[in-house]
């Protein structure tokens, strides 16, 4: 079944923690995993950060990590999610003060 933009962006607009966004992918039935794309932020050796992407079939979610290969990335890392790599259906929000 094919969701549209609009309808797409309503989907996530609760989703407030990457684990619920990443999750509504994964179980919704409206939805096609291999249509969503996760960026999230790379730390190298020599304290380099890169913004890396990366489509969700090639996820696996174990706790709070997402494996990718060899490599185990923690979720406070995702920055947003794309669908079909135009459209932002979530992004990490800032909590301003404290």
């Amino acid at each position: 079944m094919s969701v549209d933009k609009k309808e797409m962006i309503e989907t996530f607009r609760g989703e407030v923690m990457e684990r619920d966004a990443l999750n509504r992918i994964k179980w919704d039935k409206r939805l096609n995993p291999r249509d969503f794309c996760i960026h999230y932020v790379d730390r190298g050796p020599d304290r380099w950060v890169r913004l890396v992407k990366v489509n969700f079939k090639d996820v696996e979610i174990n706790g709070d990590f997402m494996l990718i290969g060899d490599r185990t990335v923690p979720m406070h890392r995702i920055r947003k999610i794309t669908y079909r790599e135009k459209t932002t259906v979530w992004e990490k929000r800032r909590i301003e003060g404290g």
